[in-house]
């Protein structure tokens, strides 16, 4: 085990096994472990349970996070690029801003099992 002092915090590491750890303020604690052939790095909180892994594996990182809240902020763009975005809201969805554009390559389809309202100044259809 071996601490350093810094600004006024300690910093507390241990080693067990193929297990790193470090210990954190508010009791969190970094974990760096192995998982087959997958390394992984994770912040547990004090209760032992998983706030933040990434799984680095032989095909790229793999990002886990439970939460809250999440928060994403940039000043330039924030952009998602997959073969397949998935979002779901179980109780409310919300998209909104200046511009906003929808467009698909194929079919665009709204389903609702109540009512659809599209209100605006102008409404144009083909």
């Amino acid at each position: 085990m071996s601490s350093s002092k810094r600004d006024t915090e300690t910093v507390v590491e241990e080693a067990t096994g193929d297990e790193r750890e470090l210990y954190l303020r508010h009791g969190k604690k970094l974990v760096i472990s192995d998982a087959g052939q997958d390394q992984l790095v994770e912040i547990r909180d004090a209760a032992g349970t998983l706030e933040l892994r990434i799984k680095l594996t032989q095909d790229g990182p793999v990002l886990q996070m439970d939460s809250v809240r999440l928060q994403l902020k940039a000043s330039e763009s924030v952009a998602i690029e997959s073969p397949r975005v998935e979002i779901k809201g179980s109780e409310q969805l919300e998209l909104s801003g200046g511009d906003v554009h929808v467009q698909g390559d194929n079919e665009v389809k709204v389903d609702s099992n109540g009512d659809v309202r599209v209100v605006g100044k102008m409404i144009w259809l083909n």
